[in-house]
């Protein structure tokens, strides 16, 4: 079923309620390590400006923050936690890491106060058996960002089913743009795209693959809207830069910032980075159209930028004043306004948000969405090799629908020993 966000991004001044604190919390000091694997420029001075804020809030707290790519991600944190040098907070969905909740190593918050500032639409998004163990800051939805001004140049409307996608892309490539701009070099854009084809209306119908799968009752092969998602990002490809395999994610943002491309397929944390390559672009964003009924499309939507307390921390305390300081109304709108970014705290208000993070909103604000990690999420070694089966499907040209699902599995039964 379709699940609704009550959450929406105005344009009204911020009010200051829910009880944010007044001032620093006496005897609060020490260190405080976060690791985490944020790569995007704005989204990194937003975190720049919420470190600064805290620490002159707190001055006997310094803040020490360790970053490294998606990629090796986990596997760092796995070898800080062994090595009993585990930072004090981690970035990151408490689902994709739920294997670090079963082991011990995340710390409830569901007792804590600033828990109330979450909105209850998106609760469930941070929860392992009906516990919070995630803060998050934003919502991510992810969608098809477009030029409007060449879409009006060329007299094309935006789609709303997939034929009509794929004739977009053909008309954007008879005129000499690429259709959609991708570079498959790093995880976040092979997520960014296959994510936006998947959970949404194809993932609504499976909505409980990932226990499934993770359980052995059923196969990558069972799932007829996993291949068929498959098949349309395959299609997809041979609409994007020829070098999509050489390149990533920041390159990707900026050939289709420079107009080289007509459209980018990607999460609303992208947005932020094309505004800085190009200020003045004329940037709309539409529902990627999986479907060929325009009504039985979804938006995949999730929790964004997630933060979570590390358990049995020395610096426990500097960390809940950390996760406080940034869900306050005010911290939270400055991140969205810097991100673009819609928020996940019950009646914030950003200023400043773009014409295309507004048609965001709307879409949020339609129900025509999928909110796909309130459910299950792969974790741990799974997580792994579903990210690693996904990028050999994206640099290997000739791997097959049926190709990928074996390699899946494979995989899978192999994490399960």
């Amino acid at each position: 079923m379709k699940r609704w966000y009550g959450i929406l991004a105005g344009t009204a001044a911020l009010t200051m309620a829910m009880g944010c604190a007044a001032g620093a919390e006496e005897g609060v000091s020490g260190e405080l390590n976060i690791m985490h694997y944020i790569a995007e420029a704005s989204k990194l001075e937003a975190f720049d400006d919420i470190v600064e804020g805290f620490e002159a809030e707190y001055p006997d707290i310094k803040v020490n923050a360790e970053s490294t790519t998606l990629e090796n991600y986990q596997d760092i944190i796995k070898l800080k936690i062994s090595t009993g040098d585990a930072p004090d907070i981690l970035f990151g969905s408490p689902k994709t890491y739920s294997n670090l909740i079963e082991s011990g190593n995340i710390a409830d918050l569901t007792d804590e106060a600033l828990v109330g500032r979450i909105d209850a639409g998106i609760l469930d998004n941070v929860k392992i058996d009906g516990k919070v163990y995630g803060v998050p800051q934003s919502v991510t939805a992810n969608v098809v960002y477009y030029h409007k001004d060449i879409f009006e140049q060329l007299g094309l409307s935006v789609p709303t089913t997939y034929t009509e996608f794929i004739d977009t892309c053909k008309k954007l490539e008879e005129a000499g743009y690429v259709g959609c701009a991708a570079g498959y070099q790093d995880g976040i854009s092979v997520g960014a795209n296959f994510y936006t084809i998947f959970y949404g209306a194809p993932y609504l119908a499976c909505e409980n693959y990932v226990s499934e799968m993770v359980s052995g009752e059923k196969k990558a092969e069972d799932y007829p809207t996993l291949e068929k998602a498959l098949t349309e990002w395959r299609e997809i490809m041979e609409y994007q830069n020829e070098d999509q395999k050489t390149i990533d994610t920041n390159r990707a943002e900026q050939l289709f910032a420079n107009k080289e491309a007509g459209m980018i397929i990607i999460g609303t944390w992208g947005l932020g980075p094309i505004k800085e390559y190009n200020p003045d672009g004329e940037y709309g964003a539409f529902m990627f159209p999986s479907e060929d009924t325009a009504e039985e499309n979804a938006v995949p939507v999730a929790v964004g930028d997630v933060w979570m307390a590390v358990n049995d921390s020395p610096n426990h305390d500097a960390a809940i004043a950390f996760l406080d300081y940034m869900s306050r109304p005010e911290v939270n709108a400055q991140w969205c306004a810097t991100t673009q970014e819609i928020s996940a705290l019950s009646g914030v208000s950003t200023d400043g948000l773009s014409e295309a993070s507004q048609e965001v909103s709307a879409l949020i604000a339609s129900g025509q969405v999928a909110n796909y990690d309130s459910v299950g999420a792969f974790s741990g070694q799974y997580y792994t090799t579903w990210g690693e089966t996904l990028q050999d499907y994206a640099l290997v040209e000739d791997m097959t629908v049926e190709d990928f699902c074996s390699e899946l599995d494979n995989g899978f039964a192999a994490a399960g020993k």
